[in-house]
């Protein structure tokens, strides 16, 4: 056996003993869920699905937060740390709608956890604007209106997560205009018409800058896409019921931290 031969053989060796076996998507199938048993809504964190703008620590290198790759007007996911690209944008599927009066403390006075009201609260009566437009209640915090849509993201395969972008402020008017697009929607079945619910349609969401005499930042810009597969039908309307029947549970937390601001939004920060 010459060397040359040696070597091949050799090399033959090594590869079969790196080769990583296939495994069966059958038995995945059949063992689905195994190890999260008691795994539920209330135990895992739904992740915020959001704007990066200029002080977003994501986007600083000299941050811990930060994440390579990551710019201003980009898309992130606040569990994954995945980034998505804002001119491309992203593909979701609303399933459940819910405004709620949010009361903040501001960083460093208080806890990084809103308050969550109603977003009719009475509250909104002794409020008084401060010099920065927000909302002061006679306690020092301040309440802020915002508009939650819990989503699933889908991506190029149809595969699905479950997702929440948290809209107030600038945003306020990008959700109304979402809802409008929701509620504009028609389908004909025979002689009747009906309007779907909001996850018989998918939204493709980029981003695209926007810009006032105080600076500039980045948006939502909203358009509506496909009607959903089958499946993705059944999963919306089952995380909607979770939402409605409260047994998801929202960290505002994390937004907050993702944002590196007093406030959790990047829609406008001005």
């Amino acid at each position: 056996m010459n060397e040359q031969t040696k070597k091949q053989e050799v090399a033959t060796k090594k590869a079969s003993a790196v080769a990583a076996p296939t495994i069966d998507l059958g038995m995945v199938a059949q063992d689905q869920g195994l190890g999260l048993a008691v795994v539920d809504m209330n135990t895992t964190a739904i992740p915020f699905l959001k704007i990066l703008s200029s002080m977003s620590p994501q986007t600083k290198k000299q941050k811990s937060e930060y994440v390579d790759g990551a710019e201003e007007g980009m898309v992130f996911n606040t569990v994954t740390e995945e980034l998505y690209d804002g001119t491309e944008g992203v593909t979701v599927i609303p399933c459940h709608f819910e405004p709620v009066a949010l009361e903040w403390s501001d960083r460093g006075t208080g806890s990084s956890a809103p308050i969550v009201h109603p977003v009719d609260t009475p509250l909104w009566d002794k409020t008084k604007k401060d010099a920065e437009g927000k909302s002061r209640l006679p306690e020092g915090t301040y309440l802020e209106r915002t508009h939650n849509h819990y989503c699933l993201l889908t991506n190029s395969e149809g595969l699905t997560s479950q997702v929440l972008l948290s809209m107030k402020v600038s945003g306020l008017s990008k959700s109304r205009k979402w809802n409008s697009l929701v509620m504009s929607s028609k389908v004909k079945n025979g002689d009747q018409i009906s309007n779907p619910p909001s996850w018989y349609y998918s939204y493709v969401l980029t981003t695209k800058p926007q810009s006032n005499d105080k600076g500039d930042w980045y948006s939502w810009d909203i358009r509506r896409g496909e009607v959903v597969s089958a499946s993705q039908y059944e999963e919306g309307k089952r995380f909607h019921n979770a939402v409605k029947k409260g047994s998801v549970e929202v960290n505002y937390e994390q937004a907050s931290e993702s944002s590196g601001n007093d406030k959790p939004d990047t829609d406008n920060p001005f």
